[in-house]
C-alpha cells in the first residue's frame, strides 16, 4: 500500500487534527478474479506483513465490517 507524498502529508495533517482518515482502495479479489472498491478506515489498521486488517465498507454495502486485505492485490489507494 503506497501513498504518494501529497497523500502522506494529507494523512499526517488529518491525524494531527483528529479528522477521519478514510481511503478508497481498488482491490483484486482472488476468488472470482474481479475488482472491488472498498472504503477503509486508516486509523484502525493491524499490519501483518503481507496483509492487514481494517474496518471497511464495500461500495455497494451499507454496513461495514473488519476485513483482511492482501497488499499485493491492491491496485489503487486514494484518500477521501
Amino acid at each position: 500500500m503506497k501513498l504518494n507524498p501529497i497523500q502522506k502529508t494529507r494523512l499526517a495533517i488529518r491525524r494531527a487534527f483528529a479528522k477521519d482518515n478514510m481511503a478508497t482502495i481498488r482491490y483484486n479479489k482472488k476468488s472470482d478474479n474481479t475488482t472491488g472498491l472498498y472504503l477503509i478506515d486508516m486509523n484502525f489498521i493491524e499490519d501483518f506483513g503481507q496483509s492487514f486488517n481494517t474496518y471497511s465498507y464495500a461500495t455497494n454495502a451499507t454496513q461495514g465490517g473488519i476485513r483482511t486485505f492482501y497488499k499485493d492485490r491492491i491496485s489503487k489507494v486514494k484518500l477521501v
